[in-house]
């Protein structure tokens, strides 16, 4: 009898753990390095690696483009950033589609691009993922929630969101324009349907920007981003051009310097 009862209470203690829902913890990481060492090339492991080694260091150290600068990644707003959200609009555009804001996550930068010849290697070890270019229909009132994350987490990378971040709460948002032109862009309309450029990664709400995944509709290009940056490159240097990118002040955390520069357009005159 006694047996039993113990085969029952761990049945039951299995099924009770089966039915809990965990909460994700939220864990640091560190990107440790791998050092070479004079007896990494000798060990048998390495010589077996080897051949597929060299050929993909072929693959990767094929130059594609040249860049005008080094491009580095940051917030609220950056070089490697702006490039990067450039590159997705271009895409969409070019493939008849518009949209509002772009906006992909400072965590998928890995790495920056450096001045000068660019390599296959160099995309990939700056966005070693395949996530893919996507297009999600987002309401108003998301994202308003959206801009307010990105306000707390002291920006991301995007492109078509104006604010001003005031502690870690966004201030004088608007979509499109320019942040210093009072006169353009529009505040985020609760009733409107925006269309948001981004990644099927962020789709999931992934990275703490939770509200990208409560849209109503997705479309997905089916193309990674990386292949997109890539072909972008490669279409720049056919056509002898260098890749670039400039600051356009669209997330700033200085209100006293936005107040100070904003202007105001009067038949083409800044006042």
């Amino acid at each position: 009898m006694k047996l039993k009862t113990v085969i029952l209470l761990v049945l039951v203690a299995f099924f009770c753990s089966c039915s809990r829902h965990f909460q994700p913890k939220v864990v640091e990481t560190e990107l440790i390095s791998v050092i070479q060492t004079e007896h990494s090339q000798s060990n048998e492991m390495s010589q077996w690696l080897l051949p597929y080694k060299t050929t993909l260091d072929k693959v990767m150290g094929v130059k594609i483009g040249e860049s005008a600068q080094k491009l580095e990644a940051g917030v609220p707003e950056s070089l490697l950033g702006n490039f990067v959200t450039e590159v997705m609009k271009d895409y969409a555009k070019k493939h008849g589609e518009t949209v509002d804001f772009a906006i992909t996550n400072i965590g998928g930068l890995r790495d920056s691009l450096p001045k000068g010849e660019l390599t296959v290697g160099d995309i990939y070890k700056m966005f070693p993922f395949d996530n893919e270019l996507v297009i999600l229909t987002l309401d108003g009132e998301k994202v308003k929630e959206l801009c307010q994350i990105i306000a707390e987490q002291g920006g991301q990378v995007t492109s078509g969101i104006n604010m001003v971040i005031i502690e870690k709460k966004g201030e004088y948002i608007k979509i499109g324009g320019k942040l210093l032109d009072l006169n353009s862009g529009k505040p985020v309309d609760l009733k409107k349907k925006y269309k948001v450029l981004t990644t099927d990664y962020l789709s999931f709400g992934n990275d703490g920007l939770f509200p990208l995944a409560e849209y109503s509709d997705i479309y997905s290009f089916k193309m990674p981003l990386r292949e997109i940056i890539i072909d972008y490159i490669k279409n720049e240097y056919k056509n002898d051009r260098k890749i670039n990118a400039k600051l356009n002040n669209e997330v700033v955390l200085d209100e006293k310097w936005f107040l100070t520069n904003s202007y105001i357009t009067i038949d083409n005159k800044k006042y």
